[in-house]
Parts: structure tokens; C-alpha cells; sequence
């Protein structure tokens, strides 16, 4: 379990096809936010890599939920493509300079 601006949210892992996999549109994917169980179902077929980063587009879904945030389906889905895709690069970025910024000041 995890916490998002006061929501709690839970992750189940599911068998692969299992209903809890199906997004609004009726097909069945490896990753899928439920706003109203507050929870992120994941197939326990994801493995490394790939897992984390399913997970990561799922927490995503979470934070805009938890928030408030008002998108589009496909603005919301852009914006936790990139957050799994380019986060890493861009926190590390920041990260190093970051070091960098207080040891100058």
C-alpha cells in the first residue's frame, strides 16, 4: 500500500486476461488504475524492467487521481508515458546538479 496526497491505494498482482486487466475500452492490458477501489492491478507476468515501468505509469494514473488533475483520456496516458519513459533521465539530471548547486552556494 501507498499514499497519495491522503489516498491510499493498494496493488494487486493478477493472473494474465484476468478481468481487473481490462481498461474502459474493453481490451486487456499488463497495467490498469481502478480510482474507485484505489487500486493498481498488475499482471504477474511483468518481470525487471518493464515491471518498474508499468508500475511507475500506473503510480502516475494514481497521482492524477489523487490530485485532482482534470485531462483528457489521452492527455492523462501521455503524461504517464513520459513520466515511465524519461523520469529516471530527467530526476538523475536534476539530482547531479542539484550536488553541484549546493556546493557552490
Amino acid at each position: 500500500m501507498f499514499t497519495i496526497n491522503g489516498y491510499d491505494w493498494n496493488i494487486v498482482f493478477c493472473r494474465r486476461g484476468s478481468e481487473e486487466l481490462r481498461r474502459s475500452d474493453g481490451s486487456i492490458t499488463v497495467g490498469v488504475t481502478d480510482w474507485n477501489d484505489r487500486t493498481v492491478y498488475l499482471s504477474d507476468m511483468l518481470k525487471g524492467a518493464f515491471l518498474r515501468k508499468v508500475f511507475i505509469h500506473e503510480v502516475c494514473h494514481c497521482a492524477v487521481f489523487s490530485y485532482g488533475i482534470s485531462l483528457s483520456l489521452e492527455q492523462e496516458e501521455f503524461l504517464c508515458d513520459f513520466v515511465a519513459s524519461y523520469g529516471d533521465e530527467i530526476f538523475r539530471i536534476v539530482d547531479d546538479l542539484f550536488m553541484v548547486l549546493k556546493r557552490v552556494a
